[in-house]
């Protein structure tokens, strides 16, 4: 038997709704969860908790090795001093330390620390030469050191840091840092040169 009005009951069943829990839902909504439903039980049995630690794990590896690359094989020179000021009864200790973040070897580098009171008076000094730091290496020792001992404790200071070396590409690179101290007992600084890459 052939039915005419075909078109006309198909719609009919597009119409027609369900009462779920107390709501009226149109049976394509139903059909539409169900087809919702299939697909997540599908995508539950692809999806395991050991694959999403593994892809957990992989993406881990991803991002470390990208450091890994970025700090270890792009060339560039990326010096930075640490400097650790104290004071105390006998008087005050000024501390440096270079660090070669870059991954490229700098030569000829200097460091030049004065200790100055207000009146631009010099109250000790020190210089660090080294002929080449390597990348990724750093260095501290007595010609990084002040101690002067003798100056007032209620007074502030002035620390002077001049740093200059050759870079990797063979440019001249100089830079002069100025901190005042004197109003706390111990203060540290981070000074950064620029970063030069390629």
């Amino acid at each position: 038997m052939v039915l005419d009005n075909l078109d006309e009951f198909e719609e009919d069943i597009d119409d027609i709704t369900i009462d779920i829990g107390g709501r009226k839902v149109a049976l394509e909504d139903v059909e539409r969860a169900y087809g919702a439903l299939a697909q997540a039980k599908d995508i539950v049995s692809v999806v395991t908790p050991g694959r999403v630690i593994l892809a957990t794990g992989l993406v881990l590896l991803l991002l470390v090795s990208s450091f890994g690359v970025w700090y270890w094989m792009i060339p560039r020179d990326e010096i930075v001093i640490d400097t650790v000021y104290m004071q105390g009864g006998p008087g005050h200790v000024v501390l440096s330390q270079i660090h070669n973040h870059g991954s490229r070897e700098v030569t000829d580098l200097q460091v030049e620390l004065e200790f100055r009171d207000m009146q631009d008076g010099l109250l000790g000094s020190s210089t660090f030469e080294t002929s080449s730091l390597p990348g990724h290496v750093s260095v501290a020792g007595d010609d990084l050191e002040l101690a002067i001992s003798g100056a007032s404790v209620w007074e502030n200071y002035s620390i002077s840091i001049h740093l200059s070396y050759t870079n990797h590409r063979g440019e001249s690179v100089e830079k002069t840092w100025l901190h005042i101290v004197g109003e706390w007992t111990t203060e540290t600084f981070r000074d950064e040169g620029e970063t030069h890459w390629f």
